[in-house]
């Protein structure tokens, strides 16, 4: 790797069905190259995937609930890929990177290598149901930009190096942000314009939005307690704190992320999210926003007596989180 410009590619990771077990995909345009470009939609979901014609790579994705409005009981798909206005889901075959280990579920060893410059995958997670790698990118992410003006591009990690034709990428990148965007905004949810969220190309409202989505398999309603808008980190981002206790999953309620006495809490901090790409995750009893006196806002969160003793919380059964310049940590 000497002499490369290594970059870091802001990533977000995400659970969906891999492209190759899309039912019923459209007839692929091909633009006499190496990628293809293939349309789904059943009525109830829509998506589009970008692949290599041959062979394993990584393929690109995007999808959301259909225009047409068709209950997923209706159509039975119950395992939708549901991706955040502005970015493609990128999916990357074991037969590429290889399968993970006994206990590795998460890597950052994978390098994309562009020409002269070098792209670290932080944070691909790997997908058990479907057996694949998985993660979430910008539209606008330069690794796509650095892939299109190459004639072929490498997958480097433990397992070796795998070599992709580029042949036709640029193209197909530019047909799959046009038929993405106007899906996106034939449901209501168009995609930002290049450069509205900087260069996480993704804002924290809209992953924790795409992920209250993709938790529930489909149509969520949630009240406006449950995306809670703080500046945890003093980046001047918004941040959101989801309490999955104000969300109803269509057919489900809010069972599905809360227990006997606790839900889940996601913390999507502006700071950590295009690193991690996931969300802080706790359990609590409760949730608010409280305002620190060095102008950023801590996370209050109520837990039970038995997780307060563990850790050695003061303050009863309340903990307050803050950003300490690198991450999360209680206040003492």
């Amino acid at each position: 790797m000497r002499g490369q410009r290594v970059m870091r590619a802001s990533v977000r990771a995400t659970v969906g069905l891999a492209f190759a077990l899309l039912p019923g995909l459209g007839a692929a345009q091909d633009w006499a190259q190496d990628w293809a470009m293939s349309q789904f939609d059943d009525g109830s979901f829509f998506s589009a995937t970008l692949a290599p014609v041959d062979g394993p790579g990584p393929a690109l994705v995007c999808g959301e609930r259909s225009p047409q409005g068709v209950s997923p009981a209706v159509t039975g798909n119950t395992e939708p890929d549901i991706t955040p206005p502005g970015a493609f889901r990128v999916y990357i075959s074991d037969r590429a990177i290889g399968a993970p280990g006994a206990h590795l579920q998460t890597r950052d060893d994978v390098l994309l290598v562009a020409g002269d410059d070098g792209f670290r995958l932080r944070g691909l997670r790997w997908n058990d149901l479907f057996s694949t790698w998985e993660l979430d990118l910008p539209e606008t992410d330069p690794a796509f930009a650095a892939i299109a003006g190459q004639d072929r591009f490498e997958l480097r990690s433990d397992r070796g190096n795998h070599v992709i034709s580029a042949m036709g990428f640029g193209e197909g990148v530019r047909q799959l942000s046009g038929y993405c965007r106007a899906m996106f905004a034939a449901v209501g949810r168009p995609w930002p314009q290049q450069g509205a969220a900087g260069a996480r190309g993704v804002t924290m409202r809209q992953a924790a939005e795409a992920d209250i989505r993709r938790g529930c398999g489909g149509p969520a309603s949630w009240t406006p307690e449950a995306l809670k808008s703080a500046n945890i980190d003093g980046d001047g981002a918004e941040d959101i704190v989801l309490d999955w206790r104000e969300v109803t999953c269509s057919g489900y309620g809010s069972s599905l992320f809360c227990g006997a006495a606790m839900c889940s809490a996601d913390l999507y901090i502006s700071a950590l999210y295009p690193r991690r790409g996931k969300p802080e995750s706790w359990l609590a009893q409760g949730l608010r926003i409280q305002p620190l006196s060095n102008g950023m806002d801590g996370v209050v969160m109520g837990s039970s007596l038995a997780s307060c003793s563990q850790i050695g919380l003061p303050g009863g059964c309340e903990s307050t989180m803050y950003w300490n310049g690198t991450g999360l940590a209680p206040l003492r």
